[in-house]
């Protein structure tokens, strides 16, 4: 049974309805079987990385709240997908009905803007739904900002969130206690909204330079500039876990997070605010790497290359590395060409 085949027999027992978590780990399951086709390992590895990709966009949206109304009091809107892609995501959680309500006005015309008045539901949402950025009130009921921030800064599934806090005391044990805590910028009240909104965008801008430059081979990843010991402690060890099993064309996405005892969707949520890159494409890109390196040292050729980075077809390992980087595999200094390049 091929992947086509094999999708049109799922749905057919299947309505849409149906979590993506369940398609998920059928796809991986499907993975395992040897008899597929080389072309049917290629449609499987789209369908997993387009699943990732759903995966983590529902995550995104689910509890996303229609913009200018409280969470618990409105169900989840309907965003166009198109609006995600463009609009940045911000968790802002203020007891102050008025300035909440006012902080929201604002930040709405540049943002998708959730709003809470507490803590624990400030809490419960960056769990779920993954925001860009945290602007949160030191003193919320039930769970303080600082507590917030705590407990959100030492786990490894939400630690790569931004936060800003918003507080009245402008001591210096204060602020430092913020940021202590785990604050990425500290506000005190009141404030000029412009100052806030360009806090905002260059924390948001950091993030964006980081994704860019994580590949560089010129990188290393104890040296970029995330200030989260627990986020470079997560790349090193997917990057890690990668190069173990370079070489391995049956290492799953479902291994690859096993390994990294966390979720597919906290997986996804990481990889993709950590590098802008889903789980598979996260892979893939550490074996292209590693391929350039070997085409580079002028002992292999190109087939050669294809299998000890993982790839079982060398027509398609060229096609990849091609879109990666931009030449063919052939065109690499020290590389042999292959009859996959020729003519």
């Amino acid at each position: 049974m091929n992947i086509v085949e094999f999708l049109r027999h799922w749905f057919s027992k299947s309505d849409l309805r149906t979590p993506v978590s369940l398609i998920a780990a059928s796809l991986s399951e499907l993975e395992k079987e040897r008899a597929l086709s080389e072309h049917g390992r290629k449609q499987l590895a789209m369908a997993l990385s387009n699943i990732d990709r759903l995966d983590g966009l529902l995550s995104h949206k689910k509890n996303t709240r229609q913009t200018g109304t409280r969470s618990s009091n409105l169900p989840a809107s309907a965003v166009s997908t198109s609006e995600l892609r463009v609009k940045e995501t911000v968790l802002l959680a203020e007891e102050n009905h008025d300035m909440l309500e006012s902080l929201r006005e604002k930040l709405s015309e540049d943002y998708l803007v959730t709003v809470v008045d507490n803590g624990a539901e400030t809490l419960e949402l960056a769990k779920d739904t993954n925001p860009d950025i945290i602007i949160a009130d030191a003193f919320m009921p039930g769970l303080s900002g600082y507590e917030l921030c705590r407990i959100l800064k030492l786990s490894v599934e939400t630690s790569h969130i931004p936060i800003i806090l918003l507080s009245a005391l402008n001591e210096k044990e204060n602020i430092i206690f913020g940021l202590e805590a785990g604050a990425n910028d500290y506000i005190v009240k009141p404030f000029d909204f412009d100052i806030l909104k360009a806090r905002i965008r260059n924390i948001l801008q950091s993030r964006e330079q980081l994704r860019k430059i994580i590949f560089s081979p010129d990188i290393r990843i104890e040296e970029t500039n995330y200030t989260n010991e627990l986020d470079i402690k997560f790349l090193d060890k997917a990057v890690r876990i990668v190069e173990k099993e370079i070489a391995n064309p049956e290492f799953s996405i479902n291994e690859f997070c096993s390994l990294l005892a966390m979720s597919r969707t906290s997986v996804y949520n990481k990889l993709k605010t950590l590098t802008d890159q889903a789980p598979n494409d996260f892979i893939r890109i550490i074996r292209l790497n590693k391929a350039k390196d070997f085409l580079a040292s002028g002992k292999y050729n190109i087939s050669e290359v294809s299998y000890l980075v993982g790839f079982t077809d060398p027509k398609y390992f060229s096609t990849c590395f091609k879109k990666q980087f931009g030449v063919s595999p052939s065109k690499i200094n020290g590389s042999f060409q292959t009859f996959f390049d020729k003519g």
